[in-house]
Order: structure tokens, then C-alpha cells, then sequence
């Protein structure tokens, strides 16, 4: 099998696929047409840093068409990147580079130099001055953005309940991150059809649920599409704008004390389970991590499975963030790669839209500490400076596990008396 890894990246996204092909000269053709476009193959020189401009689109439209239907689906998301840009802004072109952490961060910087025209070097220390820290206890590993399949294609055994082929069976694509969420790019062999629908049914629903208003918002694309939010007395749809229509005269906001502002309280039909959020959460990163780390989870399997009761949980820190704004769930692990156990051995960091979860993967036996205390929780948290100098963290306790209802506020300003039903 012949491949090629490319990606590209820019100040919004970071977007990477791989072709295959038992066809060595049509993986050639594809990567010398593509190269061509960022450099000259005849001399063997690449740019890596490139701009949006009309010669550099037409360029790509021409390839598109050429190759779009030998490489479908991954090369349409070329058209999709290109789309996003501004008019002559800067990306990079990055065939066959793995990217890490600490590389990202320095391109984004570069972009952000050329950009802004800020001082390259000075932006470099100052990520550095407040990741460099954690770089030197965890290994980080980001999924999310290439398409990848996880685990044995050949020889399958499920990680959650540990049967094989002859016991089991493993006809249904199984999302490492749940597709309701608008994963389309991370898969797992290593989960059975039982597990797999078991999950969907248990706790996947309550994660999802809890992510419904950033999902129509921002009109996240998960499984069958686009989604409305239909709540005890309102439903949520996004058009061309973000629409709320309530049930009856009675259940409209009350904005007679300010006609300009409003605080509406929105009650979901279904309700959550907050210890079922928090297990999904975990089920995603010990669904993304090497096949020679799970033993060390057998306790957190237990209790994702809900054969073990728990009564507390570490908290799990919360922001609204734009500066890593995504429309595709992303999850970031951090593992530790030293033994200094007054650090939690496993850090799960999960983004979608604005929303920034970040949590403990509980119950390794990597762990001497529970973390459920708030000087252990503290003290954690304190090694993490790019976490502990952000300042807009809340920090939620998901230790119930009971379903309760679920509500949440919407607040906003009143442009003109046209838009007092609507929310932008």
C-alpha cells in the first residue's frame, strides 16, 4: 500500500488526511500535482508558507478536479480549508511532517507574527514560558484532525469488556469520539458491537445533550446532520439565524423590566446524568490511547462499564474560549512520562465549538492520589500554567450519578422591536 500525509494549516484550523493506494503511479501523480502547486518538483523545492490568493485557488480547484474522484472524501476537505481563508491570507503547506504540540503552537505563532506583525521570537517565549513546564512532566497527543483508525484491524479485541472475534462481533464502525458530537475522522476497531451500543444508549446521550446548544449555535454537523433543540416548552432551530420558538404565550420570556436585554432559562426534555458525562469524557481518551497503555486502566474500565461505584469525582475545570475555536471535536491527551505522582498520570482535554472541558482520567493504577480533595486538586493545577493564568475557569463537580433536569440561561441584547423574538 502506497500513502501520502499531507497537511495544512492556518490560523483557524489545522486540517491533515492521508491517500492510499495499491497504485504506486497514481499516489505519485497525486503528490507531484500537489507539490507542484506549493513549489517547482522540477527543481525539488516546496514553500511551505503560502497564500490564499486567486492564482493559488485556481491552482487548487484544477487539482480538485482531477483527482476528486480517486481520493473521495478526504481531497473535498482541501476545497473546504481553502474556502475558510480569508482573501490573501498566509497558510502553511506540511507534507509528510508529524506535527506535535509544541510544533503547532510555533506555526501558529508564525502565522500570527505575519499576521500581526508581532515579534516571532517574543510570541515563542511567552508559549513557552507557560507550557514549557508541563512539556517537562506529559507527552501530549491530539486527535481529531487526521483520519485515523485506532487499534488491530486484524486481530480485534474489544478494550471494554475484553472479548475477541469468537465471542463477539465488530461489524459496526465505532466512533472513538461519539459522531453526534461531529466526529467524522477518529475510529476504533477495538470496540465490540455490544460495547459500542451499550455506550451509545448510557452515557454518549448525556455528553451529547449537554453540548446542544453549542452544536445548533454553531451548527455542528453530527450524526444525521443538522440538529434543533427541542426543550419541556421551546424549540431551538439555526437558519440563517439562531431561532427560538416557544410553545405558548405563557413560556415567552418576561423582558418588560429592560425591553433591550434579555435572560431566558431554557429547560431540556431530556434529562443528564452528570457522573455519565464524565464518563464518556474518559471512554473517549482510553478509546484514543495505545493498545499497551489500557491494563493500566482496568479500574476506570470498571467504572465507565458502571461496575464500580463511585461517590466522588476529581472536578473538571470549564471555559469559554475562541482562541481554539473548532467545529470538529478535538480531544488533547496528556500523558506523564516521569513518576512524579503528585501529578495525575492521565489529563483528558476535549474542545468543541468554544467549549473547553478538562479533566482527570481517574483510577489508573499509574495514580497514589485521587485528586477528589481540593489541595490535590490545587496543587495539580498549579503545574499547569497555561491552564492556571487563564482566568475565566469554573470548576464543576460531575460526582452525581442520578439523572436530574437540565436547564441553562441565554442572555443578550435586543437589536430593534423586528428581532425581540429572536436570538442572533
Amino acid at each position: 500500500m502506497w500513502s501520502s500525509k499531507i497537511t495544512f494549516k492556518s490560523l483557524k484550523e489545522t486540517f491533515s488526511f492521508l491517500v492510499e493506494s495499491e497504485n504506486k503511479s497514481l499516489i505519485e501523480d497525486f503528490t507531484y500535482s500537489l507539490y507542484d502547486i506549493f513549489g517547482d518538483i522540477k527543481i525539488a523545492r516546496i514553500e511551505s508558507l503560502q497564500k490564499n490568493d486567486k492564482q493559488t485557488k485556481s491552482l487548487i480547484n484544477d487539482f480538485i478536479l482531477k483527482f476528486k474522484s480517486k481520493f473521495p472524501p478526504s481531497i473535498n476537505q482541501i476545497t473546504s480549508f481553502i474556502n475558510k481563508l480569508e482573501d490573501n491570507e498566509y497558510f502553511l503547506f506540511l507534507p509528510n511532517i508529524e506535527i506535535d504540540i509544541l510544533l503547532s503552537n510555533r506555526l501558529k505563532n508564525y502565522l500570527i507574527s505575519l499576521k500581526q506583525n508581532i515579534d516571532l521570537e517574543k510570541l515563542n517565549n511567552e508559549f513557552e514560558s507557560t507550557i514549557g513546564k508541563t512539556l517537562n512532566n506529559y507527552n501530549i497527543r491530539g486527535f481529531g484532525g487526521l483520519r485515523v483508525f485506532i487499534g488491530n484491524k486484524n486481530d480485534k479485541r474489544c478494550r471494554f469488556c475484553g472479548q475477541n472475534e469468537e465471542k463477539t462481533t465488530f461489524r459496526n464502525k465505532a466512533h472513538a469520539i461519539s459522531e453526534g458530537l461531529g466526529n467524522k475522522k477518529v475510529f476504533l476497531y477495538d470496540e465490540c458491537d455490544q460495547c459500542n451500543d451499550k455506550f451509545s444508549i448510557e452515557i454518549e446521550p448525556d455528553l451529547i445533550n449537554y453540548f446542544s446548544i453549542f452544536r445548533t449555535f454553531y451548527d455542528v454537523k453530527g450524526k444525521g446532520g443538522k440538529k434543533k433543540i427541542k426543550g419541556k416548552n421551546f424549540e431551538i432551530s439555526k437558519g440563517e439565524n439562531v431561532e427560538i420558538t416557544f410553545q405558548s404565550i405563557e413560556s415567552r420570556p418576561n423582558i418588560k423590566d429592560n425591553p433591550n436585554e434579555y435572560n431566558i432559562k431554557l429547560e431540556l426534555q431530556e434529562k443528564i446524568n452528570s457522573q455519565d458525562i464524565y464518563r464518556c469524557l474518559v471512554k473517549f481518551c482510553l478509546s484514543v490511547i495505545n493498545e499497551s497503555e489500557i491494563s493500566k486502566f482496568s479500574r476506570t474500565i470498571k467504572w465507565i462499564n458502571k461496575d464500580l461505584q463511585i461517590k466522588r469525582l476529581p472536578m473538571i475545570g470549564e471555559s469559554i474560549s475562541y482562541r481554539n475555536f473548532t467545529f470538529e471535536p478535538k480531544l488533547f491527551l496528556y500523558i506523564r512520562k516521569n513518576d512524579n505522582k503528585k501529578l495525575p498520570y492521565m489529563i483528558g482535554e476535549f474542545h468543541l465549538t468554544c467549549k473547553l472541558m478538562t479533566f482527570i482520567v481517574p483510577f489508573s493504577d499509574e495514580d497514589d492520589l485521587d485528586f477528589e480533595d481540593k489541595i490535590t486538586f490545587e496543587n495539580f493545577w498549579k503545574e499547569f500554567n497555561h491552564y492556571s493564568q487563564v482566568k475565566s475557569w469554573v470548576f464543576n463537580d460531575y460526582s452525581t450519578d442520578e439523572e436530574r433536569d437540565f436547564t441553562f440561561n441565554l442572555n443578550g441584547e435586543i437589536k430593534d422591536e423586528h428581532q425581540k423574538n429572536r436570538t442572533e
